[in-house]
């Protein structure tokens, strides 16, 4: 008789239990991320009155007699269902469906939670606010790369966090050109010159015009020669050869200077700092490195390592410059193969790591200065008449250095004679370069400005289809390059900056862009799939008084091109950006945080880490919406959200999966449940009360 009682108490004790559960699951209805539990029961241990017998031939099988002891909790099981996501409009909010968890750290202890109310504290860490938990995830690299196989870490991504300006080195077009592009039939040609006068040609070539030109000793090669420029007076169409020295000294043309090659002769390089790893660089006495070279082609610019031991002791000294800087001192130092003592160098204090007395260090430097003693050789952009590249061996005044400071820099080339090869042997003037070529058709169209380009009285004519691309230079400016698509034939296209194949303006803050297009001829299969053709577009700045950009070469790729009849709807997209400040972040179902910069650019910051585990029921409650891993949850699984086929959803909130009927109906179950048991003690109770009277 007093099992049943004991029965019943177990009864009671477990439906206690589960209103226990129901009570704490419907307390958290509207807490964040909060996952129900339910509890499950299971009948508890027998008492066996007799065993079961098998049947025997005489007698069938008895069944076993016994008598159970009561009930207890078999489980209390985490129900890790999607519960809805609630909009918030805050963009630091996520809500995760699906099999996984957001990951958090505090110290050294690692919790898991679905409450995605994150936000940025005051040192740009995404924390939970309540706690200051940092959220785990993974920072991108700084060109906004993610690698997500690395362990992750806290994210941190502070407001006003500046993009670094980085030069353009790309640009593609993409979309169509018109293969109806409409021709027209040309009239008549004209061109006009520099002094006002004006010719009709038959056939117009830019390779066709004339130009004045020198001839050279000991070759039959010819030089193109500057209007304007030479300072002897040449007569138009009068070929003349040079008997005396009637051009001895005096300018003939201007080009620039490439690069200067020793040739044995002395030249002189001076170094400076990159700027961006070295500040300021002086040997012993203060003076800048200077390297004296006998062998070697230099160019201002260039790049040259310095390689060296920090002087013991005292050889670092933290500046006082507001540049953050340290002062380094090299006991020794080589450059060029050259050594140099007690060399000061001044570089920006290092952010990852020490510099140590006694400690061997590398650095890079620009080549500031050149000073070529006579017989160097000048190395010249300017060409022959067969294209070959002009180099000369004079120094312009061999009594002193010819002293290079500045890229591009001009060079004069003055009249030797000698009988040497590679100087004057006579000079001609042919027919004037034009500098407008205008074309009219034979319905009486006028197309004016045509100098870039070959036209043929009778052939036909196809306007261009003009297009601007952006270059950012080095330091961050934007400037826009023309670049024009002209039809000359059957799925053949010919392209220019503007008129010609060099283009150059001034700017407003007094910047001057000069571009130089190098070219092959575009073409397309008659299916219109691009076949062939490519540009290169160089480009190079100058501005007085202030810091120009570096010169570079823009890559302008054409393969996404296509000719289509209908219209022609090209566009360009460049690589680079200007200097940028962030204004605020988004995330998207990747859980990727992409920051959105005052110059128009976005670029990915971080991307959350996702834990995930092969029983989430077995993980461990830790309260505040933490779960800690257990000896029954496996081990955690992190990856993005996309690997672990989770969706995250921005400027939301994952609610309770609470659910209200349910526990409702689980609260009634359980009081009727429990009051069920209660009636087992009281009858059991009156049965030992029947008991106890009958010895009255």
């Amino acid at each position: 008789m007093m099992r049943s009682m004991f029965s019943g108490v177990s009864g009671l004790k477990g439906h206690q239990t589960r209103m226990d559960v129901v009570g704490h699951n419907i307390a958290n209805v509207n807490t964040v991320g909060y996952k129900a539990s339910r509890v499950t029961f299971a009948d508890t241990l027998y008492q066996t009155s007799s065993g079961a017998s098998a049947p025997t031939g005489n007698l069938g099988g008895i069944n076993p007699k016994q008598i159970g002891l009561g009930m207890n909790v078999a489980s209390i099981d985490t129900i890790f269902g999607d519960a809805s996501a609630q909009g918030t409009g805050k963009n630091t909010d996520v809500a995760l469906s699906g099999n996984g968890l957001f990951i958090v750290k505090n110290g050294s202890g690692t919790y898991y939670t679905r409450d995605g109310a994150f936000e940025f504290d005051a040192q740009g860490n995404y924390v939970l606010p309540g706690n200051g938990l940092f959220v785990q995830g993974w920072m991108a690299r700084e060109n906004g790369e993610l690698v997500t196989t690395e362990q992750p870490g806290n994210i941190t991504i502070k407001a006003g966090k500046s993009m670094q300006p980085e030069m353009t080195g790309a640009a593609t077009y993409l979309n169509n050109l018109n293969a109806n592009t409409k021709g027209y039939e040309i009239a008549s040609i004209v061109a006009k010159y520099k002094d006002g006068t004006q010719k009709s040609l038959g056939t117009y070539t830019q390779s066709s015009v004339g130009e004045m030109s020198l001839g050279m000793t000991g070759t039959t090669k010819s030089i193109p020669l500057e209007d304007g420029v030479a300072g002897y007076p040449f007569t138009t169409n009068n070929p003349v050869t040079i008997t005396g020295t009637p051009v001895t000294g005096k300018p003939l043309f201007s080009t620039t200077v490439d690069s200067i090659e020793a040739n044995g002769a002395n030249v002189k390089v001076t170094y400076e700092g990159d700027k961006s790893s070295v500040f300021g660089i002086v040997d012993s006495s203060g003076s800048p490195i200077t390297v004296t070279h006998t062998a070697g082609t230099f160019t201002i610019g260039d790049l040259s390592t310095i390689t060296g031991t920090i002087k013991t002791p005292g050889g670092v000294t933290t500046s006082a410059s507001t540049m953050g800087a340290t002062e380094l001192t090299l006991s020794t130092a080589t450059i060029g193969g050259q050594t140099f003592t007690n060399v000061k160098i001044t570089v920006p204090n290092p952010k990852d790591f020490v510099y140590s007395d006694g400690q061997n260090v590398t650095f890079s430097l620009v080549t500031k200065k050149i000073e070529a003693d006579a017989g160097a050789k000048i190395h010249t952009p300017h060409t022959y008449s067969d294209g070959t590249v002009l180099d000369t061996n004079e120094a312009p005044n061999a009594t002193s250095p010819f002293t290079v400071t500045e890229k591009n820099q001009r060079y004069i080339y003055k009249g030797r004679v000698d009988g040497s090869e590679g100087t004057i042997k006579s000079i001609a003037r042919k027919a004037k370069e034009p500098t407008e070529v205008t074309l009219t058709t034979k319905d009486g169209q006028v197309f004016s400005g045509a100098i870039n380009g070959e036209y043929t009285v009778g052939n036909m004519y196809y306007p261009p289809s003009v297009t601007t691309f952006t270059v950012y230079d080095s330091l961050g400016g934007a400037h826009s390059i023309p670049l024009v698509f002209r039809k000359v034939g059957a799925n053949e296209w010919d392209m220019s900056l503007g008129a010609d194949d060099t283009y150059s303006y001034k700017e407003d803050n007094g910047t001057e862009v000069s571009a130089q297009l190098t070219k092959t001829r575009l073409k397309f299969s008659q299916t219109g799939h691009y076949v062939s053709g490519d540009a290169t577009v160089s480009l190079s700045y100058k501005r007085e008084g202030a810091e120009e950009p570096k010169p570079h070469k823009v890559t302008v790729s054409l393969g996404a091109l296509t000719q289509y009849s209908g219209s022609s709807t090209i566009k360009a997209e460049s690589d680079g950006n200007a200097e940028g400040v962030l204004k605020n972040v988004t995330i998207d179902s990747t859980g990727t945080i992409t920051g959105v910069y005052s110059n128009g650019k976005i670029k990915a910051e971080a991307q959350l880490a996702i834990a995930q585990f092969n029983n989430p029921s077995g993980l461990t409650r830790a309260g505040g919406n933490f779960f800690q891993q257990s000896n029954n949850s496996g081990a955690a699984n992190v990856k993005t959200a996309s690997d672990l086929g989770c969706t995250i959803t921005p400027s939301a909130l994952e609610m309770s999966n609470v659910d209200l009927a349910d526990q409702f109906s689980d609260m009634i179950v359980t009081q009727r449940g429990f009051q069920s048991n209660s009636k087992i003690i009281t009858v059991a109770d009156e049965m030992l009360e029947t008991l106890i009277s009958m010895k009255r």
